[in-house]
């Protein structure tokens, strides 16, 4: 009877239990439930504006049996639990919530914006200003040319560094580079600068007339100088052949040179050799050297074979040729150097070069080639000229001494590593001697033969031999070591070209 009233008690207790269990049921809908969740967040935050820690929920008001839970995309932002860590950037963190209503589950999300944790503040500007000025040319006064204005934060400590301008420096002891922004803009940096300063030195040939010093970007002002006996013409700078514009601003240091002409001097140059008035000496030098070399075209050595042929063709037997060294007449078509070869005047092995068909070189000029004889070629080797042929020097024939002259005088001025010499040998580069050549010139003057040659050879090769032009720079060039004046010597060059050369 005890167990019968046992086992009807357990019945009725799990009856009990799944009547109370059955009557438990949603009783709140889902947008109810949503309507109702309460977020709590700091004072002043909400959804759109989170900078602190937040209460998320876990269970709803309605119903404390209807269960919450959160998850974030950010948790490391915002954690499950409405933890919050600001970034320095405002970001947007999605939080997943999911809410159990008796067992039926639905999620929803809510975008969270949470504000940067930057605290800077918004910088105060203010404006400074930063001035230029430059130091005049005629005086020691400032003149400002550039003026910028720069906005930055007020306080802060500013600093300019000059950059550096063309013929200027910077004067540190006036400009102020340094300084503290003011938030009533007037703040002002003032930079100066000086003008560099340049010495001219003024010059007759090598001997100092007067040391100047001007500011940059000044220009010249020059009293022509006195020379006793001359006329001074103009000036002109260190190694050039034509007159300085005294207009010019002088913008490095420079060195100026006096071109006087002696007032006896009858020769005046125009057309090639203009800008010649007045010089000798290493004056000429200079400027015969820089035209001639900068007229020069060259030719190559297998050109000349074909072109011997006209620069000394024989005004006498057309399609002949005058051999250099024996003064006769020959056939003027190359013949592989059976007939004639190409004599270097100066000798090639003391040119140090090398002389091939294909090169153009001062073994290829034409003013330094004549047709000759092989075999006398071969006698004259690289000897020296001299009044006499023995084991070191050659004589030439009397018709021709001055036109060898002509020539190396030419080679000397054309190729800065050639010499002329008082010797009757020497080393590669030297050539001589210079002693004979100098009378040679004078007693076989210029003829109509070497004035055609040169014609023909400006042609070729575009540069002329000044010392058939004009034999007076041979005396304002070298001297006379033989004490004989050059203004006393009256050159005859016999009848015009044309009339002698007529084709």
């Amino acid at each position: 009877m005890k167990k019968i009233l046992w086992m009807a008690t357990i019945l009725l207790s799990v009856f009990i239990l799944f009547s109370c269990e059955a009557l438990e049921t949603p009783t709140y809908t889902t947008q109810q439930i949503i309507d109702a969740l309460e977020i709590e967040y700091q004072e002043g935050d909400s959804k759109d504006h989170v900078t602190g820690n937040m209460v998320f929920p876990l269970t709803s008001p309605l119903d404390e049996k209807i269960k919450i839970s959160w998850i974030s995309d950010a948790p490391s932002i915002i954690d499950y639990f409405g933890t919050v860590n600001r970034p320095d950037d405002d970001t947007s963190v999605d939080v997943t919530y999911t809410v159990d209503n008796y067992g039926s589950t639905f999620s929803g999300v809510i975008t969270f914006t949470v504000i940067g944790d930057d605290d800077t503040v918004d910088p105060v500007l203010s404006q400074y200003t930063v001035n230029y000025y430059y130091e005049n040319i005629l005086d020691d006064e400032y003149t400002l040319v550039e003026s910028n204005e720069i906005s930055d934060t007020v306080g802060k400590n500013v600093f300019i560094n000059p950059e550096n301008v063309e013929g200027f420096v910077v004067n540190n002891e006036l400009s102020i580079t340094t300084g503290t922004i003011l938030d009533d803009d007037s703040l002002t940096l003032s930079v100066y600068y000086n003008r560099k300063i340049y010495t001219v030195m003024l010059y007759d040939q090598d001997q100092l007339i007067s040391e100047l010093t001007v500011k940059h970007g000044a220009t010249l002002t020059l009293e022509d100088p006195l020379k006793e006996d001359y006329e001074f013409l103009e000036w002109r700078k260190q190694n050039e052949v034509t007159a300085y514009d005294l207009s010019t601003p002088v913008t490095s240091n420079l060195t100026l040179k006096a071109i006087f002409k002696a007032i006896d001097d009858p020769y005046t140059y125009t057309g090639y050799y203009e800008g010649a008035d007045g010089l000798e000496g290493d004056q000429l030098i200079i400027f015969l050297n820089q035209l001639i070399n900068s007229t020069f075209d060259g030719v190559t050595y297998g050109d000349a074979r074909y072109m011997l042929d006209e620069t000394d063709r024989d005004p006498n037997q057309s399609g002949n040729l005058i051999l250099v060294y024996l003064g006769t007449s020959v056939s003027g078509v190359w013949d592989s150097g059976n007939t004639w070869n190409r004599e270097h005047v100066w000798p090639q092995s003391l040119l140090g070069v090398s002389a091939d068909n294909s090169t153009v070189n001062s073994a290829s000029d034409l003013h330094n080639l004549k047709p000759s004889d092989p075999a006398e070629n071969s006698s004259r080797g690289n000897k020296f000229f001299g009044n006499s042929t023995t084991s070191q020097t050659y004589e030439p024939r009397d018709e021709v001494k001055g036109d060898i002259a002509r020539i190396l005088f030419y080679m000397d001025m054309m190729y800065d590593e050639l010499s002329l010499i008082s010797s009757n040998e020497g080393n590669t580069y030297e050539m001589g001697n210079l002693d004979a050549l100098l009378v040679w010139h004078i007693e076989d003057p210029v003829d109509d033969f070497e004035m055609y040659r040169n014609e023909k050879i400006e042609a070729f090769q575009g540069n002329r031999n000044p010392f058939i032009d004009h034999p007076e720079f041979v005396d304002k060039i070298y001297g006379n070591t033989q004490n004989v004046s050059m203004n006393e010597i009256t050159y005859m060059f016999g009848s015009m070209i044309e009339s002698i050369y007529a084709v």
